[in-house]
């Protein structure tokens, strides 16, 4: 498909949608016959993929669309496969293991006349090295949330200190993976010192005070959590009173168990960063890139919105907040938010990654 075709196509979308009909597959189109592989992370990621964005693309395009769920699995399966043969034309990924694979070629490069949704995704959220030159789109995800159980934690916490309750010790739940616990220990050190912001700071600039903080309050943790689903079910039967979360599995269950509750301090308020990306060597890179433009559709942010998760586009943050104020309270939704829009310390992590992560093992998880 040439790019004054690839535009046209683009521009007649919406009709295309409509004439082909909501969730059911045409056997004709522009792309019809044609396979579209992604990668998406396995959970409620892949669910609303299978859910919001299969059924409406494969609608759109004629294109086929199989999903490969998993998490981090994809980068090895990626790294395994022949040159010119990937296992996925696209694929969700994150700073941890996503910066890496662009500096190793992994990804091809972005042709951005044919992702022109990137003009009503806010600035701050694209203000990123992969985005510049060409990697991949960034957005941001899962934003770090205090979960309780509001019987167990009758007085609502307000700040990340309060994790150290005495009444909760011994009754958190922590995420088992050092990037996200370890700033969750770093924001309530900058509470206790009088200084919430500087959680960030702290990571960045004495790494080893809060290893040492984290390795001080281990005591306090019943339940290292593997999953989000894992962590929601101890805090529903009340085996754990306490802990941090992602937020998009975790919205959905605030819905559905009132007896749960969320608080999100704002001032070292964190969001794992992910993007988009087309691997090197795949065959269908125009189907990938027009995929890709789709996912930042205002209707499948709406959607994906609606089904817990974040947004980089203005319109739509502003038209959940005005519906949903349990997402309005997790996630940017004014240009204040996003401006001052915060990712966990990546580039500090990156520096020490095995050392880090052999530390928590050894030292925070186990008493080592």
């Amino acid at each position: 498909m040439t790019p004054k075709n690839r535009r046209q196509f683009l521009g007649t979308s919406a009709a295309l949608a409509l004439g082909l009909g909501c969730g059911k597959k045409s056997n004709s189109g522009p792309f019809a016959g044609r396979e579209l592989n992604i990668f998406a992370y396995g959970g409620g990621h892949e669910a609303t993929m299978r859910g919001v964005f299969v059924p409406h693309f494969e609608a759109l395009t004629g294109a086929s669309v199989t999903i490969h769920a998993g998490w981090r699995d994809s980068m090895a399966r990626l790294k395994a496969s022949p040159k010119n043969a990937p296992p996925f034309d696209m694929m969700i990924t994150d700073a941890i293991e996503g910066y890496p694979a662009a500096r190793e070629g992994l990804f091809a490069q972005l042709d951005p006349l044919a992702i022109p949704n990137l003009t009503n995704l806010y600035p701050a959220t694209l203000d990123n090295w992969i985005v510049k030159q060409g990697y991949g789109i960034t957005y941001p995800d899962s934003v770090l949330t205090f979960a309780f159980h509001k019987t167990a934690v009758p007085d609502a916490p307000v700040t990340w200190a309060d994790l150290l309750r005495p009444a909760l010790a011994g009754k958190l739940g922590l995420y088992k993976e050092f990037y996200m616990s370890l700033y969750t220990f770093a924001c309530a050190l900058a509470e206790l010192e009088g200084k919430p912001g500087t959680a960030r700071q702290l990571i960045e600039t004495n790494i080893d005070s809060v290893v040492a903080f984290a390795k001080l309050h281990r005591h306090r943790v019943k339940y290292w959590w593997p999953t989000s689903t894992a962590m929601i079910l101890s805090l529903a039967n009340r085996d754990c009173a306490a802990g941090n979360m992602h937020s998009p599995e975790y919205l959905q269950a605030l819905r559905e168990k009132p007896e749960l509750g969320a608080t999100i301090p704002l001032a070292d308020r964190a969001f794992v960063q992910v993007f988009w990306a087309v691997t090197a060597g795949s065959p269908n890179r125009d189907l990938a890139e027009l995929a890709i433009n789709e996912l930042f559709s205002y209707e499948m942010q709406l959607g994906f919105s609606q089904r817990g998760q974040a947004t980089s586009r203005l319109d739509v943050a502003e038209k959940m907040a005005a519906v949903d104020p349990v997402w309005k309270s997790l996630y940017p939704h004014n240009r204040r938010q996003f401006s001052d829009l915060n990712y966990y310390p990546y580039d500090t992590y990156a520096k020490q990654w095995n050392d880090l992560s052999d530390r928590w093992d050894r030292t925070v998880l186990r008493d080592g």
